[in-house]
């Protein structure tokens, strides 16, 4: 007792005579491949980061305590996002700002025991 060929069967043989007959075209088509093409053309060198990105970025996310050394982060991003110069902000600045807020997260040393 045979089957009726259902739609799937049919379209499997379909594609299947597509890849034939894609193969028979691709010899003919290889020399004209063959030919060198021309390399792209050279992409601009990339500006160097910023440094005091890589300082910023240490603050993105992180919660400063209230006090001194939040207002002068505030400050800091007040002038950075003044315009184009970022407000002249220098590493140093951030490099200090950093340093404090750090060491406003130490522990106090242990004492010995008794």
């Amino acid at each position: 007792m045979a089957l009726a060929p259902s739609g799937w069967d049919m379209a499997m043989a379909a594609d299947a005579k597509e890849k034939k007959q894609k193969k028979a075209k691709a010899p003919a088509e290889t020399p004209a491949a063959a030919e060198p093409k021309a390399p792209p053309p050279p992409t601009p060198p990339r500006p160097p980061a910023d440094p005091r990105l890589s300082v910023l970025k240490k603050f993105q996310g992180k919660l400063l305590p209230k006090g001194v050394v939040r207002d002068r982060y505030n400050a800091l991003m007040r002038r950075w996002n003044s315009g184009n110069d970022h407000g002249a902000v220098n590493i140093e600045e951030l490099k200090a700002l950093l340093d404090d807020w750090k060491g406003t997260r130490e522990k106090p040393p242990r004492l010995p025991r008794p």
